[in-house]
């Protein structure tokens, strides 16, 4: 009797542990809306957060936990092997200690943002590439890593705030041009401080940003990326993605 109980509480203390190790971390930049960020409460939401949990958990029966972060931590402990992956752009950086999902989580289109009574707004309709952009005072943001890459500060004339919400409202306000930034994360914000009367979006998209799943080469769930990638495909053609979009706007 008295083994029988010994070894029932041995199991008993080893099953979270197991559970733990059988489940998949992802972390996320935890101040990101409306594709990741906490909820009053300190639970993970957002669009990669959604798409993630419907692809991984429900379609490919994975137990998922979402964990949130400031952006740098997040990346080192995937680096560390403290967290099975992220979801964000494959950079060459990255690309040393993760395996990116040949299909993007989700893939966000660049375009341009100005005031809407700008007066050189038929030269803002004309823009087609950045090249066009070093005549406007351009409104950024701190950690733009786009911008950072496609804008230099040498060569564009660049106002860096400390997030995108206040370049928008800068530019109701009239204090730059223009500003270029991911499209839902812009139209999140507009609607967010009611600006929709005074931002107008510009028709041209000027590059678009894969965000992917990065798992880490320590982590055991390596293999799972392929049948990732043919699940999202699929849960985009069955409207999924349009569904959770939806529910940010």
């Amino acid at each position: 009797m008295m083994y029988r109980i010994l070894v029932t509480i041995v199991l008993l203390l080893c099953a979270p542990l197991t559970a733990g190790q059988n489940s998949f971390k992802v972390v996320y930049y935890d101040a990101f809306p409306p594709y990741s960020f906490k909820t009053q409460d300190g639970q993970m939401t957002g669009i990669l957060v959604d798409i993630v949990t419907e692809v991984l958990e429900k379609e490919l029966g994975l137990k998922v936990v979402h964990e949130g972060y400031p952006w740098g931590r997040a990346q080192r402990m995937v680096f560390n092997g403290q967290a099975d992956a992220f979801v964000s752009v494959p950079t060459s950086a990255r690309l040393q200690y993760v395996s990116a999902s040949e299909q993007p989580v989700f893939v966000g289109p660049i375009n341009l943002f100005t005031y809407t009574t700008h007066p050189d707004m038929a030269a803002l309709l004309r823009v087609s590439d950045t090249s066009a952009l070093s005549a406007f005072n351009i409104l950024d943001y701190i950690g733009n890593g786009w911008a950072e890459a496609n804008l230099p500060q040498r060569a564009y004339k660049r106002r860096l705030l400390s997030n995108i919400s206040s370049a928008l409202q800068l530019l109701a306000k009239k204090r730059g041009d223009v500003v270029v930034t991911d499209r839902v994360v812009a139209h999140y914000f507009i609607a967010k401080h009611n600006l929709q009367d005074v931002v107008t979006e510009l028709p041209t998209t000027l590059d678009i940003v894969p965000f992917s799943l990065c798992i880490s080469h320590q982590s055991p769930h390596l293999g799972v990326l392929e049948a990732f990638s043919k699940a999202v495909v699929r849960f985009r053609q069955q409207g999924g993605e349009q569904r959770i979009l939806d529910k940010y706007q």
